[in-house]
């Protein structure tokens, strides 16, 4: 009995240090509560023991690794991960925010030991799941990719009072950076400084290509000056007559121009052209013609979200367009003034031959005669 009582007394003491004097109701509370935390953090919870066996694995573990039932007590290698999170799941090697790709998903990896706060050789590791963070980054990067190109648009676009020149800097600013080819016609009338007849008419959808931008590969194949019938099913004519920007995301299956002009549209899917936003140039109430942004099959394909930033750079350009219309038509005006100023006849001297040439001044008022 002595023995006995002492072997007790003995076993007890050894199990009261090793948890730390807690009782039997106290260590079932303190599990319970432990198991509840750790099931109920939005981080996904992994421990692996020292030879490379899953010993733990939280539900938020279990979702972001597509884990299979039965995961735990398995080696690591043997689960289905990708070879490089595997890898780093059991080795020794710690690691602070690594991002790992892991069914779908870029998880932030972070892994510690655990031997040396008391535990046993082994290490924790939690993940974060960042994909929708990064997500968010590239839209906000985009963002401001967007607003530095528009301050470059402001600076670049309307640096002369040339009508032509102006669409072609409209045209050039858009490539590469939002397009990868840009195209500007614009109403016969524009050029000479006239108002452009009214769209949504037969005259309203006959424009003449004023600029193009991009690499020959990726440029549609009316070259400037020829003058375009746009169909009635055309996206050019669609904006012209709704005033408003149109959207083919996937010009293969744009049906309507394709049905009203086989024959463009044809030579414009087989030069590898896949997306298309064409926007009408409108400044005063008036409208000038359209720009049409392309991309290739080789990018992305324009999205609804691309057709406010279309909307906006045509905007400002537009105004350019139409302060270099009007110069072009004061000044037509002035210099047709100016001519009907000088004298028609000059003298002729019986001993002199008399040749002379008006030279209007090409800003402001006046001339010179030589």
């Amino acid at each position: 009995l002595v023995l006995s009582a002492g072997g007790t007394a003995l076993v007890g003491r050894r199990l009261l240090r090793q948890t730390h004097g807690l009782g039997p109701a106290e260590m079932t509370r303190m599990y319970d509560h432990h198991d509840a935390v750790l099931h109920a953090v939005r981080e996904g919870v992994l421990i692996v023991g020292g030879d490379g066996r899953l010993l733990l694995a939280n539900d938020e573990a279990r979702r972001l690794l597509d884990l299979p039932p039965g995961a735990e007590g398995r080696k690591v290698a043997d689960l289905p991960l990708e070879a490089d999170l595997a890898a780093l799941l059991a080795s020794p090697r710690p690691a602070s925010d690594e991002v790992h790709q892991s069914a779908g998903r870029l998880l932030a990896v972070n892994k510690r030991p655990t031997a040396p706060y008391g535990g046993q050789a082994g290490s924790v590791v939690t993940l974060r799941d960042t994909t929708e963070l990064r997500a968010l980054s590239g839209r906000a990067e985009v963002a401001r990719g967007r607003l530095r190109l528009l301050y470059d648009a402001g600076v670049r676009i309307g640096t002369t009072l040339d009508v032509t020149r102006t669409a072609q800097e409209l045209a050039d600013v858009a490539v590469p950076r939002f397009a990868d080819s840009a195209t500007v016609e614009l109403a016969e009338e524009v050029p000479r400084g006239e108002e452009p007849a009214q769209t949504g008419t037969a005259a309203g959808t006959a424009l003449r290509r004023t600029a193009v931008s991009g690499p020959p590969a990726h440029r549609p194949l009316t070259p400037v000056g020829d003058l375009i019938r746009f169909a009635p099913g055309s996206p050019q004519a669609r904006c012209l007559r709704s005033g408003r920007a149109v959207l083919e995301a996937d010009l293969s299956t744009a049906r309507k121009w394709q049905t009203s002009d086989p024959e463009r549209a044809g030579r414009v899917l087989a030069q590898g052209i896949r997306s298309l936003i064409a926007v009408p140039l409108r400044a005063r109430g008036t409208v000038l013609g359209t720009v049409d942004f392309w991309r290739s099959r080789t990018g992305e394909p324009f999205g609804a979200e691309d057709v406010p930033f279309a909307e906006e750079l045509a905007a400002r350009a537009a105004v350019a367009l139409d302060n270099a219309r009007r110069y072009t038509r004061e000044h037509t005006m002035a210099v047709t003034l100016q001519r009907s100023l000088l004298p028609r006849d000059l003298p002729a001297p019986s001993a002199l031959q008399v040749a002379h040439r008006y030279l209007p001044a090409r800003a402001g008022v006046g001339g010179q005669v030589a």
